[in-house]
C-alpha cells in the first residue's frame, strides 16, 4: 500500500519532508530553552561583532561583517528551531507556502558567506547582502497572516502605482 502512494502525486513532496525532519529529534522542554537562549545570544553577539567590524569602513571590515551576519543569521535559525522543536521547525520552513523561500533564503546564506569569505569585489558583497537580507524579510513574512499580501499590496499602491500627472503630461 505504500509503494502505491508513493506514486500518487503529492507523496513525494511528503516523504522528502518526512526524511529532512526525521534528522531532527525531539528534544525536552528543558533542552529547547538552553539551546535557543545559546543559540539566540550567540547569534546576536556574532552579529554585533560584526557590526563593529563595519567601523574600519574597509573592504575587510565589510567582508568580516559580512560573513559573521551570515553565521548569526544561521545560529538565529537554529536558535527558532530549538523553540518550536527541530522537527516541527523543518516541517514549517518546508511547507509547501514556504518552501522555495526557504531554499532561496538557505541558498542565499550559502552564497553571500562563500563570497565573503573568498574576498571577491566588496560591492558584489554587499549586493549580495541586500538580496540575502531582502529574501529573509520574505521568509519571514511567509510566518505573518496575510504578510506577503500586504507588502505586495502596499508596493503595488505605493512604489508601483504611476503617478497620475505625469501620465496626464504624456498624452
Amino acid at each position: 500500500m505504500k509503494a502505491i502512494q508513493n506514486m500518487l502525486p503529492g507523496a513525494q513532496e511528503e516523504s522528502v519532508t518526512e526524511e529532512v525532519c526525521a534528522m531532527c529529534p525531539s528534544l525536552t522542554y528543558q533542552q529547547r530553552m538552553i539551546g535557543f537562549v545559546g543559540c539566540f545570544c550567540l547569534g546576536y553577539l556574532l552579529s554585533f561583532i560584526g557590526t563593529l567590524s563595519l567601523i574600519s569602513m574597509t573592504a575587510d571590515g565589510i567582508r568580516n561583517f559580512a560573513a559573521l551576519y551570515v553565521v548569526g543569521n544561521i545560529i538565529a535559525l537554529c536558535s527558532t528551531g530549538f523553540l518550536v522543536g527541530p522537527k516541527s521547525q523543518c516541517k514549517k520552513m518546508f511547507d509547501k507556502t514556504r518552501r522555495y523561500s526557504t531554499i532561496l533564503y538557505i541558498i542565499m546564506l550559502i552564497v553571500v558567506f562563500a563570497v565573503a569569505l573568498a574576498r571577491q569585489n566588496v560591492f558584489l558583497v554587499l549586493f549580495l547582502l541586500i538580496i540575502q537580507v531582502l529574501v529573509a524579510v520574505w521568509y519571514t513574512l511567509s510566518y505573518v497572516p496575510f504578510g506577503r499580501q500586504a507588502v505586495v499590496g502596499c508596493m503595488q499602491n505605493t512604489l508601483f502605482k504611476p503617478c497620475p500627472g505625469a501620465i496626464a503630461g504624456m498624452v
